[in-house]
């Protein structure tokens, strides 16, 4: 039986424990969790075609971008391209490039 409608939940709904969990009163999601803490809480691992961020994030554990490697570290396959304040070893130690470095301005 086919239905021309739109698929509307007037005051949340649950599907299969916390497999989905969409709380009206908090305007929250969660997937694989019961308690959504943010609007989109996704626990578990997320896969993405194109990822598009704005604002702060933030990230715990290790970050992948580009081929998924077995690391703790920050991978990148590909470019790096950061516009504003960078930070790198800022409690002290020691940076290193394997290249050139051109800084433009005044260097302290």
């Amino acid at each position: 039986m086919a239905v021309n409608k739109n698929f509307v939940v007037k005051n949340g709904l649950e599907v299969n424990d916390n497999l989905l969990v969409a709380d009206i009163d908090s305007q929250k999601v969660g997937i694989g969790t019961s308690v959504s803490s943010y609007e989109l809480h996704v626990l578990g691992g997320i896969g993405a075609t194109d990822l598009h961020v704005t604002g702060v994030s933030s990230m715990g554990g290790s970050l992948i971008v580009g081929t998924p490697q077995a690391s703790s570290d920050i991978s990148l396959t590909g470019n790096l391209n950061i516009t504003g304040i960078t930070t790198l070893a800022g409690s002290g130690g020691i940076t290193t490039t394997g290249g050139d470095l051109y800084v433009g301005g005044d260097l302290f």
